[in-house]
């Protein structure tokens, strides 16, 4: 009885004959701390890397609409001053299309007809 590791209160082992446990608390190689400390470290340590790099870059992730969109507020403000009807689509004034605004642009051009060169002056 005492060589299995077994006192007589049968179900749980003697203390003095378990087995010695790795230093540590266990020899898994996913241990509780695994994902914490690898896992959602490295995630950190990429992003803390690339503000760290904008930082001494100085690159602005701010979103400015002025100064990312120029062109738009340029039509914009001529619809407001009214040199461009308010009901004229935005596309039939940028200078690239893909197909299908080339196909509304074609269907709708006798009722624009007047302002189809109006972004070109200048």
């Amino acid at each position: 009885l005492l060589k299995t590791g077994l006192s007589l209160c049968f179900p749980l082992p003697c203390a003095q004959y378990q087995r010695p446990k790795a230093m540590g608390g266990h020899s898994r190689f996913f241990h509780p701390n695994f994902f914490t400390r690898y896992i959602w470290g490295s995630y950190a340590t990429i992003h803390l890397a690339g503000f760290i790099a904008d930082q001494s870059y100085g690159v602005d992730r701010t979103k400015n609409p002025d100064i990312l969109w120029p062109w738009w507020h340029e039509i914009m403000r001529k619809k407001e001053k009214g040199e461009i009807p308010m009901n004229m689509p935005g596309y039939m004034l940028v200078k690239y299309r893909n197909e299908a605004e080339e196909k509304w642009t074609e269907q709708r051009q006798e009722e624009f007809a007047d302002y189809a060169g109006v972004m070109d002056e200048e």
